[in-house]
């Protein structure tokens, strides 16, 4: 909004300035070219050289009929004297012309001037072939306002179509996403004034997708999942009814209690997946040096089936997380790896074009390529983990945890080892050596 608030006063200050410049430049170049003498400036003159003569004929008589010749002969205005007796008029004319003592009268011949020589009783007239057009000053001026508000108002319709054409798509993308077209998205272009919140509307729709699709797939997998578990339970109860043996009844009752305690586990997990998902948990961010970290993290995994390796680097490297949630990540990945492993787990360190990674690898089968984008949605297992313990949340509770935490999964190939590569990738870290190297990394 920002940018759409000072868009439209630099247009608006821009528009006025530039248009009041041209139309100002316009109408002086015009009256420039105009060569003829202003009729109303003129008729301006003559009214009051009229009024200076006509004092000087009233109070200098002898001379008046000599001078009156001479000036006729060399001017196109014509002089003339006459008794105010002779000069009639409209009884209301008469009276403004008694108490004004001057008279300007207008016909198609011209303009005649009449002023009143009280001392004589006489009239002196003056008569110009001036023709003054009244409306034609008012008519420029009229013409010039229109002109100024017609470009002000293209200028910004001009302006305003962008914006208008970009809050059309947003309210059709909007009416069509409420009507179930989940796929609805605006293209957001680096001009548009209401670019953020276009961008805004796309990550609330990919959020609403997001959300749509995790609860049609949870439902699919929790309906599968907690189907042979509950028809387990019904048939251990049913067996504990019928039989008497003591011996039975405790093997019914362990079953039950694993058939229980699978349920539990599988509520539980959603429970934490869908809290996850929320999105706005608070962290406990704290400073973790990730090789001491890691190796009290190997140490805990060890089963003794596995050879887990550490592979860690000479600095101390310091990253910025909430311990429990990248514990959590670290603890799903090293389980995952003890599951489908053979015997061998490499869990290293690395730095690679100011990133910070952290690889756990194994030597088992691996996780193909197109199954790597699979193995991340909830209740999804691939190709090689059928008949595994799980419930297919491990990896789908990592990728969600680093979605907001600045610790991304990534799936590839192990290129030591053989098998699958589960790798986190950290946004920001400190790497010390001789002096502290702070990395800013972008979103991958």
């Amino acid at each position: 909004m920002k940018k759409l608030i000072v868009s439209l006063v630099l247009v608006v200050l821009v528009t006025i300035a530039s248009l009041g410049w041209s139309i100002s430049e316009f109408a002086s170049f015009y009256h420039q070219e105009d060569d003829q003498p202003n009729p109303a400036n003129q008729l301006a003159a003559l009214t009051l050289m009229g009024a200076g003569l006509a004092k000087t004929l009233d109070n200098h008589q002898l001379q008046s009929q000599a001078f009156l010749t001479s000036w006729n002969q060399h001017n196109i205005e014509q002089l003339a004297l006459m008794g105010s007796v002779e000069f009639i008029l409209p009884p209301s004319l008469k009276a403004q012309f008694d108490t004004d003592k001057f008279l300007m009268l207008e016909s198609d011949e011209g303009i005649s001037l009449h002023y009143l020589l009280s001392s004589t009783g006489q009239v002196l007239n003056i008569t110009t072939p001036l023709i003054i057009e009244n409306d034609s000053g008012l008519n420029l001026n009229r013409l010039y306002t229109m002109l100024f508000y017609l470009g002000v108002v293209l200028i910004l319709l001009l302006w305003v179509s962008p914006l208008i054409r970009r809050l059309i798509n947003l309210s059709q993308a909007t009416q069509a996403f409420g009507m179930g077209e989940l796929q609805q998205r605006i293209t957001v272009s680096k001009t548009s004034y209401i670019g953020t919140i276009e961008a805004e509307f796309n990550r609330m729709a990919d959020r609403i997708q997001q959300l749509l699709d995790d609860n049609k797939l949870l439902s699919r997998a929790v309906s599968h999942d907690l189907k042979t578990p509950i028809a387990r339970l019904r048939f251990g109860i049913e067996a504990l009814e019928e039989t008497q043996n003591p011996q039975l009844k405790i093997k019914y009752f362990q079953r039950i209690n694993r058939d229980l305690d699978t349920m539990e586990d599988l509520v539980m997990t959603l429970l934490s997946y869908a809290r996850l998902g929320q999105g706005d948990i608070p962290l406990n961010r704290q400073a973790i040096e990730l090789n001491a970290w890691l190796q009290n993290k190997v140490l805990d995994h060890d089963d003794g089936e596995h050879q887990i390796e550490l592979l860690s680097i000479p600095q101390a490297v310091t990253v910025n997380v909430d311990p429990k949630y990248l514990s959590m990540q670290m603890n799903n990945l090293l389980s995952n790896a003890q599951r489908f492993s053979r015997s061998h787990i490499r869990v290293s360190l690395a730095v690679e074009h100011q990133v910070l990674w952290i690889h756990v690898d194994d030597d088992g089968q691996g996780i193909d390529e197109l199954e790597a984008v699979q193995v991340i949605k909830p209740f999804v297992r691939g190709k090689h983990s059928r008949g595994n313990m799980g419930h297919g949340m491990g990896l789908a509770i990592v990728d969600r945890i680093g979605l907001w935490m600045g610790s991304k999964l990534h799936i590839s190939r192990a290129p030591e080892l053989g098998g699958a590569r589960l790798s986190l990738a950290f946004e920001s870290c400190s790497i010390s050596d001789s002096a502290v190297r702070l990395y800013n990394v972008k979103a991958l």
